[in-house]
């Protein structure tokens, strides 16, 4: 093997080189590839030796070009991937901020609406006790025959603490006019269990600081069968709002 074959192959393999790598890093490759053309041509190496040496080194310049694809790839997605983060992260706080947003409006509304109920709870309420009073006055006087004095609500101190009484009021019966007989009564729209178990606890303590005779009553548009059955067992009358006396 001589020497101008080298030279020509190591020109060859020059350009093939500068194909795949950048021109220094050819140059730089390409010395390391003189020294060992030289150590084989003195070995004795043959041509054919070289040239699968030659394509040794192609297939790792092809290897290196892949892998840069490769690299150059993987460099974009990576960028791909952080602008897609930072787009999630915009959205997610624009979402989170929204959603802040709408739960103050909510939370004001909700706070609107009870304000709004309990106006509405005490308006209905104060509603129903101006028809109780107004009905049981009815009622009494033309079912019992009883005189009736202004029905109202009050405060009574009966125990410690005092309470409210939903109606409250006295009434004389021509029949045996010296007993004072006090009303004491309780006004709902739906007359339920729990609330005449505690007006049942109320009139006990009427009963304990009223001297005279106790007439409990509850008015109400309706009541379920059972709750009215505890009234009559009881002892406790019942007007509805229509006027009939139970």
């Amino acid at each position: 093997m001589s020497d101008s074959l080298i030279l020509i192959d190591r020109e060859a393999l020059l350009a093939e080189l500068r194909q795949a790598f950048d021109a220094q890093t050819a140059e730089v490759l390409m010395r390391v590839l003189d020294r060992v053309a030289t150590q084989i041509h003195q070995a004795g190496v043959t041509r054919e030796d070289f040239s699968e040496l030659k394509q040794i080194v192609r297939e790792l310049a092809e290897a290196q070009h892949r892998t840069e694809e490769q690299v150059s790839r993987l460099e974009l997605a990576v960028e791909q991937l952080a602008e897609a983060q930072h787009k999630t992260e915009e959205r997610l706080n624009i979402f989170q901020t929204e959603t802040r947003e709408a739960i103050e409006k909510l939370t004001w509304a909700i706070d609107r609406l009870q304000k709004q109920v309990g106006g509405l709870s005490d308006t209905v309420g104060g509603d129903i006790e101006n028809i109780a009073y107004i009905v049981l006055y009815n009622v009494l006087k033309r079912e019992l025959g009883w005189q009736v004095s202004e029905l109202h609500r009050s405060w009574q101190r009966w125990d410690t603490e005092p309470e409210e009484v939903n109606i409250f009021g006295t009434a004389t019966d021509p029949a045996r006019p010296e007993t004072t007989i006090w009303i004491v009564g309780e006004a709902k729209h739906n007359l339920t269990l729990k609330e005449v178990k505690d007006f049942i606890k109320q009139v006990e303590r009427a009963r304990q600081h009223l001297a005279g005779e106790i007439f409990p009553v509850c008015f109400c548009y309706r009541v379920r069968p059972e709750v009215e059955q505890i009234l009559r067992d009881t002892g406790i009358r019942l007007v509805f709002s229509y006027g009939k006396l139970v």
